[in-house]
């Protein structure tokens, strides 16, 4: 019986079987496995394993992909979304608190400071420019005219007079300060 398997030996399973490879070998005559090296001292392919190439994994990239849409479209969605009451509700901060303040207080009011006019708080130039804001205003809108150290010569008899002509009706306010300052003011 051990006559039958010297006699049958066994290929080496490290020796490939393809013609196309480079470690074909026609016949596996002196195919040992311990055989690594021929006389010369150069290496033969009989036990040399080739490194398989391992391909680079994309679905880490595609996770990281569809995690950047879904944030970018939930951002989107939420600003689109957001109720714009919920702003109002919130502190307002100082800089918001002036612009709204300084715009409700001028709402329809016409200050005069010497001769300098202001209309709904910007300037304008002289009677002209007040003429051209409120031109095309409503017959029976009502403005309120503050009176801040006005010249009353001009005051009662060009800027109410224009304000009659036009139709459109007035209160007179004596104030103090509005806070306003022209553009020719020291």
């Amino acid at each position: 019986m051990s006559a039958e398997f010297e006699e049958e030996k066994l290929d080496s399973p490290l020796v490939v079987h393809k013609v196309t490879d480079a470690s074909y070998v026609d016949t596996a005559v002196k195919v040992d496995v311990e055989y690594t090296h021929n006389e010369d001292g150069v290496a033969t392919l009989e036990r040399h394993r080739f490194k398989r190439v391992k391909k680079k994994k994309k679905w880490p990239y595609f996770l990281m992909l569809a995690v950047v849409i879904v944030a970018v479209v939930c951002a989107f969605y939420l600003s689109r979304t957001k109720d714009p009451v919920e702003n109002k509700t919130t502190a307002p901060t100082a800089e918001n608190d002036v612009t709204l303040n300084f715009e409700d207080r001028f709402k329809n009011v016409i200050t005069v400071k010497g001769t300098y006019i202001f209309f709904e708080g910007e300037e304008v130039d002289g009677l002209n420019g007040l003429e051209k804001e409120i031109k095309y205003l409503d017959k029976g809108t009502f403005l309120t005219v503050q009176d801040e150290s006005a010249d009353i010569m001009f005051l009662d008899d060009e800027i109410l007079p224009l304000l009659d002509s036009y139709g459109i009706k007035y209160d007179t306010k004596y104030i103090i300060s509005s806070g306003l300052k022209s553009q020719y003011e020291e």
